[in-house]
């Protein structure tokens, strides 16, 4: 989840090509939570930017833990400030813009696996 499509398509892009399954994607926080109640199965990760429009990406982390507990979440942002504040809130892992798509890949196949990298 990302407000800039560029930037969604490139990460799905990697994603499908590296075999990780995408079950959406969504370009605003209000989309976001739409898409994740719809969803059946649900995602068990979730990969989203900080700041999006109608809500930021610990406001939609938070709704979609409301909904579904379990769910892993990483979030990706410029803003090294926001940092410290999603992991508290319960973000599984933040990743740093700009990451290479190589970083990218490793930091969600390590969720995936259910490691700490």
């Amino acid at each position: 989840m990302d407000d800039e499509t560029a930037i969604v398509d490139i990460y799905s892009k990697i994603l499908r090509a590296s075999k990780i399954p995408i079950a959406f994607v969504a370009y605003d926080g209000q989309d976001a939570i739409q898409k994740f109640m719809d969803s059946n199965p649900r995602p068990r990760i979730v990969i989203m930017d900080y700041r999006m429009p109608a809500m930021n990406g610990l406001e939609v982390s938070k709704r979609i833990w409301q909904i579904e507990p379990s769910t892993k979440v990483i979030i990706i942002s410029a803003d090294t400030g926001v940092r410290e504040e999603a992991l508290s809130a319960g973000a599984t892992a933040f990743i740093q813009k700009p990451a290479s798509l190589k970083d990218i890949i490793i930091e969600v196949k390590c969720v995936i696996d259910g490691l700490k990298c």
